[in-house]
């Protein structure tokens, strides 16, 4: 993973432990390795972590093994990233810290 702006963003995992270059150009964000492009994302989405799944797809490379697949728990936690932020009121959370420190004073206090 790689960041930029806040965000990460996946690169192929043969590029582990080694410089990319990093470059935020109108609505793309890419990464290059001497010059080639090695990944391309879409820039300002919503998402903090942008995931391309076939960057964790093919063969061991001799100095780098080949990550093992998502599976569930992987697919999961890449659709529970992927959910927009919910936006709330800060009145909610007043209202929620009135309600619940009576009772959390009273506990203590016995």
């Amino acid at each position: 993973m790689a960041s930029l702006e806040g965000c990460q963003y996946s690169v192929p995992f043969r590029f582990i432990r080694q410089d990319v270059e990093v470059r935020g150009v109108s609505g793309r964000v890419l990464f290059l390795k001497n010059c080639e492009v090695v990944a391309d994302h879409p820039r300002g989405t919503e998402a903090l972590v942008v995931i391309d799944p076939a960057h964790f797809e093919g063969p061991s490379r001799p100095r780098v093994i080949a990550p093992l697949p998502l599976g569930r728990m992987g697919r999961k936690l890449q659709e529970i990233a992927s959910a927009g932020v919910q936006h709330r009121s800060l009145d909610l959370y007043a209202r929620l810290a009135r309600n619940c420190s009576g009772g959390w004073q009273k506990m203590v206090a016995r």
